[in-house]
C-alpha cells in the first residue's frame, strides 16, 4: 500500500553507485550538449515532486522518514509528499507532481497565476527576466532558460507591431502559445492537423518515465555547462538519491519494465553489464530501473536504450493525445490556423539561438547534432529558416459605418434596383424571349432557376447595390479625407487609406443590415416542412433539402444556399463585376480562343477506363451542384448572343465573343453583320450579407442522389408512388419501366412531346444519363420490393425511406470505393482520408466541419467529364456485338424519344460499359465545342461548352490557375517555365500564346492541361480541389453511411452487405436482360484483369440484414424476445435485437471448462469450438457422455449490444487469462497532479550520470 521498496536484499544506493563508478563512458560522436539541455527542460516542465526537510532523519524517528545508510554513514531523506486518487480515495500511495503534465513550458512560466504574474511585466505582453531564478545559473541550461523567454519578448514585440490594437493580456498569452509551441515542435514534422485527441484520454506524467528516463538527459551535459553540482549540500551523490526515490515511490525493479517493453533480459545488455550488476544485486528481479535503463546499450540510431526509449514513447504519445491545446490540434477556438502552423513548423533550435543569441553568427542547422563538413555544416544565422509572424495578422474589421450612411446607401440601392427592374421590363417589352426549345433555352434547362433561388437573389441584387454604394462613398469620402489629412492615416473603416479593397469586401459581411434591409420574402415551390420546426435528432433518415444534417447549424449543406470558396473572390470591383482584365491590364483572352487554342478536337482513347466512368461522374455531379442562371420577366430566357446584350438585353447578359480566325464560327453574323457571340447569362447571386457576390447551389451539398430524389419535398413527392416505390412510365411495348415522363417540360425537343422526369431536371440532357437514371430508379424499386417482403408490416413511408436510405448508402460506397479511386489515384485518397473501411464503422464525423460545394469545385474541378465525352454513345447487343447506328451527342439533347425502343436501355448500358472513354487531358471533342445544343437545319447554332466553363469562371470570380498552385503545395510560378513539372511543353508554348502573364490562366485550362497523378486521371491541382471537396462530403455529413452514430448508423451486418455492392451489380440487376457484365464497369472488359461474368454470379445485397423481429428471434431453435440472448452452439453467442440475431465467436479460455459443459457431438458440430480446443478431442476419456448441456438456450434481459465482435464466454475467474500489461496514464487534473505508481519527480538539481552510460 505505502511502505518503500526494500528488504535486507536489496544493496544500498551508495554502494549501487560506487560498483558503477568503475563503467567507463565515452564522449557521445554525434549528440551535442544542447541535447541533455533540452532534456532538462522536458524534466522540469513535466514533473517536480516536493517532501518536508524539517526533519533531520538520522537523528529523529518520523513516519516520513526514510534514511538513507550506507555502512556507518547516514543521509536524511524525508518520503515524497503523497497524493489522493483522482476519485479523492486512498487505494496505495502514489506521489504529488505539483508540475503540469503537459509541454506548457510550466517551469518558465509558472504552474500556478502567482508564479506567472511574478514573470510579467504587464506591459505590450513582454516579461522580466529578472523574475527567472534559473535564467542566471551561471551554465548552459540558465542560457537556454533566457534564450526562450528572450524568444517570447521577440515575439510579443513583432506580435505588437502587427496588431496594434492588441492589448497586454492577449499579447502575453499569444506569444507564449507560440513559445510553448516550440517545444513539442523541435522533435515533431508532421502536416495537417493531428486528429488523436481525445478527452477521454487521461493526462499525466509518467512516474517511472519522471524518476529515470527524464533523469538522465542532464548527464549528457559536460559539468563546465551544469552549474549544480553533483552531490547534495549534505555530501549524497544524486545517482544514490535517485535510486533511493524509486524505492521510495514504489517503482517495479527494472526486469518488470523489460516485460512491459516486451523485451528480452539478455538483449538490451551487454555480457559485462550483466556480470557487474551480479556483483551488486543479489538476484536480477532487484536490479533498480535506473541502474538497469542507463547500461543499456543504444538502439541504432537513438541516444538511449530500449526500455527507456519505450518509456518516453509511451509519455509522449500521452501527452499528445491528452492535451486539448496541442499546437497540432484542429479545435476551435485554439487551433492555430493552417498558415500559423505551416510557420511554427519552420521553428528549429538554431533559429532560436540565432534570434536570441547576440554575437552568434552561424550554427548548424541540427544543434543538437555535432556540426560536420556535409549535412551539418554552420550556416550563418541569416540563413537559417525564422518564424514569421505575418500568418498572425489580425485585421481589425470593424466598420465603423454610421447609421445614417448606411440608410443614405440602402435608400440609393433600393432606387437603383428599381430603375433597373423598370429597364429590365421594358427590354423584355422589345425583345422578348428566346424559344425554350432553341440551343440557348436547352443551355439555359441546365441551369433553370427555381422560385426560392430567384427570391433569394431579389435581396442579393439589392445588397449588392448597397454594397457598391457604400465603396462610392466611402471612396469619395476618403479622397477628401485625404486632401485635408495627413494620407499616411489609417482611414475611418482601419483600412490603409490607399486600399478599399478585399478587406473591405470581407468587412462589410460583418455589418449587421437586419434593421435596414428585411429577409427574403421566400415562395418556394410548395410548403416543404424540411424548412420549417426544430430538427427531429431521432430520426435516421435524411431530409429531402438536406436541412437537420448538422444538428448545430441545420442549415448548412441545406439545397439553396450559396456556394463556399477556397480562395477569396477575384472580382474587379471587389464587388461583383466579373474578372475580365489581366493583372497587365489588357482584356483577357476570349473565352472561345482558349477553348480552340488549347482544348482542340483530338481524339486519345484510354487504354483502361470505360465510358462508363465520363457517365457516372456526369450522374454525380447532378447531386451536388446546380448552378441556377438569370431568368427574364415572366420565365422568359433572355436572349445575350448580341455582343452589346449587357445593354440592349438583360444588364445580367455576359456574351462570349468569337475571334477573328475561328475555325468553325464565323466572326460576323452573316443575317444581322454584327459580331457574332455566344449566349451566356450570370448566375443567380444568393448572399444575404454585404460584400462580394456568391453564387447558388440549388441542390444539396451532402451524398443524398437528390438526383433521384429530389431537391425539396414537393418535387419528391411528385416522383413518388406507392408502397414506397418511386412513380414510373410502363413501358410502351415491352421491357421493364421508364422514368416517369411529362409533357410540361418547356425544353422538350421529342417529336412526341414528351420528356422524362427525375430528381434533377437535366434527366432527359442525353439518352445515356436518362439510361442511368433509369437504372437507379429501378434499383430503388427493387430494394422496396425485397423490403416489403421482409418486412410486410412496414408502411410507405417506411418502406420508401429505408430503400432511399439504402441505395443513397450503395451510392457513397461506390462513388469512394469504385470512382474516386480512378480519378484521384491511391496516393490521392490515401492523402484526403478518402479510403473507405474494410468493416466497423467510421470515427471522422466533425460537427463542427462545413460540407458546401465550393465554387472552385463546381465552376471548374469537377467538369472534368467533359473531356471524358466521345462523340456518339455506342449500342451493343446481348452478346456484345455492335448496334448500328450509334447515338450522336448532338441528336439526343432532349430528345429521349429514342430511349422507347425495345431494350434500349440495355443497349446504352452495355456500349458504355464496353467503350473506352476519352483520356482525361486538354483536349475535348467537337461534339460539345462546336455542336453542343445544335439545330440541324440552322448552321452554327450549336454552343461551345469549353467557353462557357471559362466564362462561368470569371463570372463566379474564381482565381487564377497559379493562385491554386499554390494553395495545393505546387510551386507558385512567376513564369510560364515555372509549370514545365506539371504542364507539357508544347502546352505551355499555346498557353503563353493567349494569355499575357502565368498570372491570367483561368483555372479551368490550367487544371485541365496538367498531367495526371500517379494513378490517377486529374492532375496535382484539381486532385487537391476534389480530394479536398470529397473529403468534406465524409467527415461533415452525419448520415454517411459507415459513421457509428447510435441514431442514424446500420449495424454491422447491414454494413456488410453495403459494401458487397456495385455499381456492375446495379446496372445488370436492372437491365432488362441480365447478360453478362464485367465486375468493375468502370473498366473496360479484359479476359483476365476484368472479366465478363454472369450477372447471377456477382455479389448481391441481402436484405435479410433489414429484417425487423419485433416479436422476438429464434435462437438456437428457441423463441428469444429481443434484447434476449443465448447460445445457439457451445462457441456462439446471439443477442435478439429488432433487427435480428446479432451473434459473435466466443474465445474459449479453457479448453477443459467446455469440455465439462458442452457434449463432444456438440462441440464437432460448431466450427469454432473445434478451432480452439480440437486437440483434445482425440482423448475421448476427457469428454463427458450424455446430453448436451448446451442444447438448451438460456435468455437473459439484455440491452442490445453496441458491437458484437469476438467476445469471451463468462467462464470460473480461473479460467480467465489476464491481459498484457500496459502502460496506464494517471487520471487528469488541473494544474497540480499526482505521480501514480510507475510516475515519479523532479528536481532542482540533477546527478551526473554520463558514466553510467554505456
Amino acid at each position: 500500500v505505502s511502505a518503500p521498496r526494500e528488504s535486507q536484499e536489496l544493496p544500498s544506493p551508495a554502494s549501487v553507485t560506487g560498483v558503477l563508478q568503475n563503467v567507463k563512458v565515452h564522449p557521445h560522436e554525434h549528440v551535442t550538449s544542447f541535447l541533455g539541455a533540452w532534456g532538462h527542460v522536458l524534466l522540469k516542465d513535466l514533473s517536480c515532486t516536493v517532501n518536508s526537510d524539517y526533519v533531520n532523519c538520522c537523528n529523529y524517528h518520523h513516519t516520513e522518514c526514510s534514511p538513507i545508510t550506507h555502512g556507518n554513514i547516514c543521509h536524511s531523506y524525508m518520503r515524497s509528499a503523497p497524493a489522493l486518487s483522482q476519485e479523492c480515495q486512498f487505494e496505495h500511495r502514489e506521489q504529488m507532481n505539483v508540475a503540469t503534465a503537459f509541454l506548457d513550458a510550466s517551469d518558465i512560466y509558472g504552474s500556478t497565476q502567482d508564479s506567472m504574474k511574478l514573470l510579467r511585466t504587464l506591459d505590450r505582453g513582454l516579461v522580466t527576466l529578472e523574475a527567472c531564478s534559473t535564467c542566471h545559473e551561471a551554465s548552459g541550461i540558465g542560457a537556454l532558460y533566457a534564450t526562450l523567454l528572450r524568444e517570447h519578448n521577440r515575439v510579443a514585440t513583432e506580435l505588437t507591431e502587427l496588431n496594434q490594437h492588441w492589448g497586454d493580456e492577449t499579447l502575453f498569452q499569444e506569444a507564449r502559445r507560440i513559445v510553448v509551441t516550440a517545444m513539442p515542435q523541435l522533435k515533431l514534422k508532421d502536416q495537417g492537423y493531428y486528429k488523436g485527441y481525445s478527452s477521454l484520454n487521461e493526462a499525466g506524467t509518467f512516474n517511472a518515465v519522471a524518476m529515470s528516463a527524464l533523469q538522465v538527459f542532464l548527464s549528457m551535459v559536460p559539468l563546465k555547462l551544469v552549474s549544480a553540482v553533483v552531490y547534495t549540500s549534505r555530501g549524497l551523490e544524486r545517482g544514490a538519491l535517485l535510486i533511493h526515490m524509486g524505492r521510495d515511490h514504489g517503482l517495479p525493479g527494472y526486469q518488470h519494465w523489460l516485460q512491459q517493453c516486451n523485451h528480452n533480459l539478455t538483449q538490451p545488455l551487454s555480457p559485462r553489464a550483466t556480470k557487474l550488476l551480479h556483483t551488486v544485486y543479489t538476484n536480477m528481479e532487484d536490479v533498480d530501473l535506473i541502474v538497469g535503463g542507463i547500461l543499456e546499450n543504444p538502439e541504432f540510431g537513438v541516444v538511449l536504450g530500449p526500455t527507456f526509449t519505450c518509456l518516453l514513447t509511451q509519455q509522449f504519445i500521452s501527452i499528445r493525445n491528452s492535451d486539448r491545446f496541442w499546437y497540432e490540434n484542429d479545435i476551435p477556438p485554439s487551433s492555430f490556423t493552417r498558415e500559423q502552423l505551416a510557420e511554427l513548423r519552420k521553428v528549429t533550435l538554431a533559429g532560436l539561438l540565432c534570434s536570441n543569441v547576440p554575437g552568434l553568427a552561424e550554427v548548424q542547422s541540427r544543434a543538437f547534432v555535432q556540426e560536420d563538413p556535409y549535412l551539418n555544416v554552420p550556416i550563418a544565422c541569416s540563413l537559417q529558416p525564422t518564424l514569421g509572424l505575418s500568418a498572425w495578422l489580425e485585421k481589425d474589421v470593424t466598420m465603423k459605418i454610421s447609421n445614417d450612411m448606411l440608410v443614405q446607401a440602402v435608400e440609393k440601392a433600393e432606387a437603383d434596383v428599381k430603375l433597373r427592374r423598370q429597364r429590365e421590363y421594358q427590354l423584355w417589352a422589345k425583345n422578348g424571349g428566346v424559344d425554350p426549345k432553341s440551343p440557348i433555352g436547352t443551355a439555359a434547362a441546365f441551369s433553370k432557376a427555381n422560385k426560392e433561388s430567384l427570391m433569394l437573389a431579389n435581396t442579393s441584387i439589392l445588397l449588392e447595390y448597397t454594397s457598391q454604394e457604400l465603396m462610392n462613398s466611402l471612396n469619395k469620402l476618403e479622397r477628401r479625407k485625404r486632401q485635408t489629412f495627413d494620407s499616411g492615416r489609417d482611414n475611418i473603416l482601419n483600412f490603409p487609406a490607399d486600399s478599399l479593397g478585399d478587406d473591405f469586401s470581407d468587412g462589410l459581411q460583418n455589418v449587421d443590415i437586419t434593421s435596414f434591409i428585411s429577409a427574403p420574402l421566400t415562395s418556394p415551390d410548395c410548403d416543404s416542412p424540411d424548412d420549417k420546426g426544430a430538427c427531429d435528432v431521432r430520426s435516421q433518415f435524411r431530409t429531402i433539402t438536406g436541412r437537420c444534417n448538422n444538428l448545430r447549424n441545420p442549415n448548412l449543406g441545406k439545397s439553396i444556399s450559396t456556394f463556399a470558396r477556397l480562395l477569396s473572390p477575384s472580382y474587379e470591383d471587389n464587388v461583383s463585376r466579373p474578372r475580365l482584365n489581366s493583372v497587365a491590364g489588357s482584356p483577357l483572352p476570349s473565352p472561345r480562343l482558349v477553348s480552340t487554342t488549347i482544348h482542340a478536337d483530338i481524339s486519345n482513347l484510354h487504354n483502361r477506363y470505360s465510358l462508363m466512368l465520363m457517365q457516372f461522374a456526369q450522374f454525380l455531379d447532378h447531386d451536388i451542384t446546380f448552378t441556377p442562371v438569370q431568368i427574364g420577366f415572366f420565365a422568359s430566357i433572355p436572349d445575350c448572343r448580341s455582343c452589346d446584350s449587357p445593354r440592349t438585353v438583360h444588364p445580367e447578359c455576359m456574351p462570349i465573343p468569337v475571334p477573328r480566325g475561328d475555325h468553325h464560327y464565323p466572326q460576323v453574323n452573316r443575317t444581322t453583320g454584327e459580331q457574332l457571340c455566344f449566349s451566356f447569362m450570370r448566375s443567380l447571386p444568393g448572399q444575404q450579407h454585404l460584400g462580394a457576390r456568391e453564387q447558388i447551389n440549388q441542390n444539396s451539398a451532402y451524398l443524398d442522389i437528390s438526383q433521384v430524389y429530389g431537391e425539396h419535398s414537393c418535387m419528391a413527392r411528385d416522383l413518388r408512388s406507392y408502397g414506397g416505390r418511386l412513380n414510373v412510365t410502363r413501358h410502351p411495348i415491352k421491357g421493364k419501366d421508364l422514368l416517369p415522363q411529362s409533357p410540361l417540360h418547356p425544353e422538350c425537343k421529342a417529336p412526341s412531346g414528351y420528356c422524362f422526369i427525375a430528381g434533377d431536371g437535366r434527366a432527359s440532357e442525353q439518352p445515356a444519363l436518362t439510361a442511368i437514371h433509369t437504372i437507379f430508379m429501378r434499383e430503388h424499386n427493387r430494394l422496396v420490393d425485397g423490403l416489403h417482403v421482409m418486412n410486410p408490416h412496414w408502411d410507405d413511408e417506411r418502406l420508401y425511406q429505408h430503400g432511399r436510405r439504402i441505395l443513397t448508402a450503395v451510392t457513397q460506397h461506390i462513388t469512394y470505393n469504385e470512382f474516386l479511386p480512378r480519378v484521384l489515384g491511391w496516393n490521392a485518397i490515401n492523402l484526403y482520408e478518402l479510403k473507405l473501411r474494410p468493416q466497423g464503422y467510421y470515427k471522422g464525423y466533425n460537427p463542427t466541419c462545413n460540407p458546401t460545394i465550393v465554387n472552385e469545385f463546381a465552376a471548374a474541378a469537377f467538369r472534368i467529364g467533359h473531356s471524358l465525352l466521345r462523340p456518339h454513345i455506342p449500342r451493343l447487343s446481348p452478346t456484345y456485338q455492335v448496334v448500328d447506328p450509334p447515338l450522336l451527342l448532338r441528336d439526343g439533347f432532349f430528345n429521349p424519344d429514342i430511349i422507347y425502343q425495345v431494350q434500349m436501355i440495355d443497349e446504352i448500358i452495355r456500349g458504355l460499359v464496353s467503350t473506352p472513354m476519352e483520356n482525361m487531358d486538354q483536349f475535348v471533342t467537337g461534339e460539345i465545342t462546336n455542336h453542343l445544343f445544335e439545330e440541324r437545319h440552322i448552321p452554327h447554332s450549336g454552343i461551345d461548352l469549353v467557353a462557357l466553363n471559362i466564362q462561368r469562371g470569371r463570372d463566379h470570380a474564381i482565381r487564377p490557375y497559379n493562385d491554386y498552385r499554390a494553395l495545393c503545395n505546387l510551386k507558385r510560378a512567376t513564369s510560364f517555365e515555372d509549370l514545365s513539372r506539371e504542364i507539357p511543353p508544347e502546352v505551355i508554348a499555346r498557353l503563353k500564346r493567349i494569355y499575357a502573364t502565368v498570372d491570367d490562366i483561368d483555372l479551368f485550362p490550367g487544371g485541365m492541361s496538367e498531367r495526371p497523378l500517379q494513378g490517377g486521371l486529374v492532375g496535382p491541382t484539381f486532385g487537391c480541389i476534389i480530394g479536398i471537396q470529397f473529403r468534406q462530403l465524409r467527415k461533415c455529413d452525419r448520415f454517411w453511411y459507415e459513421n457509428e452514430d447510435q441514431t442514424v448508423r446500420f449495424t454491422e451486418a447491414q454494413l456488410a452487405e453495403i459494401r458487397k455492392m456495385t455499381l456492375s451489380k446495379i446496372l445488370c440487376e436492372n437491365m432488362d436482360i441480365q447478360s453478362d457484365m464485367q465486375r468493375s464497369v468502370l473498366d473496360q472488359p479484359s479476359n483476365f484483369l476484368n472479366p465478363r461474368l454472369s450477372c447471377h454470379s456477382l455479389p448481391h445485397i441481402d436484405l435479410t440484414a433489414w429484417k425487423e423481429t419485433p416479436q422476438g428471434c429464434q435462437i438456437g431453435g428457441r423463441s428469444v424476445p429481443v434484447g434476449g440472448s443465448g447460445f445457439p452452439t457451445p462457441c456462439s453467442s446471439c443477442v435478439c435485437t429488432v433487427e435480428g440475431a446479432q451473434c459473435a465467436s466466443l474465445r474459449i479460455t479453457d479448453c477443459g471448462q467446455l469440455l465439462r459443459e458442452a457434449s463432444r457431438d456438440a462441440i464437432l458440430r460448431d466450427d469454432v469450438c473445434t478451432a480452439q480446443c480440437g486437440f483434445l478431442l482425440q482423448d475421448d476419456s476427457s469428454v463427458p457422455s450424455g446430453q448436451d448441456s448446451l442444447d438448451v438456450v438460456f435468455t437473459t434481459t439484455l440491452p442490445p449490444p453496441v458491437s458484437l465482435d469476438s467476445q469471451s464466454r463468462s467462464l470460473p475467474q480461473t479460467a480467465l487469462v489476464p491481459p498484457l500489461p500496459v502502460l496506464h496514464p494517471p487520471p487528469r487534473r488541473s494544474q497540480r497532479t499526482r505521480l501514480r505508481n510507475a510516475f515519479g519527480g523532479g528536481f532542482s538539481q540533477l546527478p551526473d550520470l554520463s558514466r553510467f552510460l554505456g
